[in-house]
């Protein structure tokens, strides 16, 4: 179900200045994992599954072959491709917690050179946690792109830029950690399941000095820039079958606002380590409209 933001809702919630981003008018969700929480990112999303449908889960409803700017919302082919994806987030380590789910009919892996993800089924992240971008020029970049395609070929692991180049491990220190598992055919008809977390950065030096980047300050209410793509290779050699969004723009940008939740009263399973003040998020949550 598409949701939209009032704009006395949207400059309570805001902590940055004005921009646009696509689609206008509408926000993506993250949902704040208290300490005791946070998910181990291990491939098993069964931690996962408490966390409420709406307004968290992004699945088919969003955009269908938007590789190059036409994407049309709803359409997705499940017999083809189907997905669905949570981002979550923690207030004290500042970190974007990701999981996805991705059942495809042929799961393409077959790529020669390591380093070409997009000629396989790929999972791809952009995220730009002050909304500017200086890729292409200035003296600093904030973008940083995630780019997966599972399994492994030669120990390649993924990229992850600016600048800090190709990975051979799935855990790369503080920048990100990455587990998958897989049922059915590892190339074939198979449901792939994710999970990653990322420490996003305000600032990166041109040279990707990773010493000299700045961490961002997650805050409940913040908006950041994010977006993320699953890219379907059923013959090896040819166009993408499927490309799927949450963004109707081209690849490789963060275009869409994502809101860092407040700490809602979930049943985790386990003792939380707080909970939501009575009415304030959910009143936020009562103000959406639907679209």
């Amino acid at each position: 179900m598409r949701r939209s933001l009032s704009i006395l809702t949207l400059a309570a919630l805001t902590t940055t200045g004005a921009w646009a981003h696509s689609p206008p008018g509408e926000f993506l969700f993250a949902v704040q994992f208290p300490d005791a929480n946070i998910p181990t990112v291990d491939g098993n999303l069964a931690e996962w599954e408490v966390v409420p449908k709406i307004p968290y889960e992004y699945g088919n409803e969003w955009y269908s072959d938007s590789a190059f700017g036409s994407g049309t919302r709803g359409e997705i082919d499940v017999s083809d491709l189907s997905v669905r994806q949570i981002v979550g987030w923690n207030d004290n380590n500042n970190r974007l917690y990701l999981m996805a789910e991705v059942f495809d009919n042929v799961h393409n892996s077959d790529r020669e050179d390591p380093a070409q993800f997009w000629t396989d089924d790929a999972w791809e992240i952009y995220l730009t946690p002050t909304h500017f971008d200086h890729v292409g020029g200035g003296e600093l970049t904030v973008k940083q792109s995630f780019n997966f395609a599972m399994p492994p070929v030669g120990g390649n692991w993924g990229q992850n830029l600016p600048a800090f180049e190709w990975r051979v491990d799935p855990f790369n220190d503080d920048t990100w950690k990455l587990e998958y598992t897989f049922t059915g055919e590892e190339f074939g008809e198979s449901t792939y399941y994710y999970e990653l977390w990322i420490q996003p950065l305000d600032f990166i030096p041109e040279d990707g000095d990773r010493s000299a980047a700045e961490e961002t300050d997650l805050e409940e209410g913040q908006v950041i820039a994010i977006s993320w793509t699953f890219g379907d290779f059923d013959e090896p050699g040819t166009a993408y079958q499927g490309f799927w969004s949450v963004s109707p723009e081209s690849c490789c940008q963060a275009t869409n606002d994502m809101v860092m939740s407040e700490l809602e009263d979930i049943d985790w399973g386990q003792q939380a380590a707080s909970a939501v003040e009575a009415d304030s998020w959910g009143r936020i949550k009562s103000q959406f409209v639907d679209k």
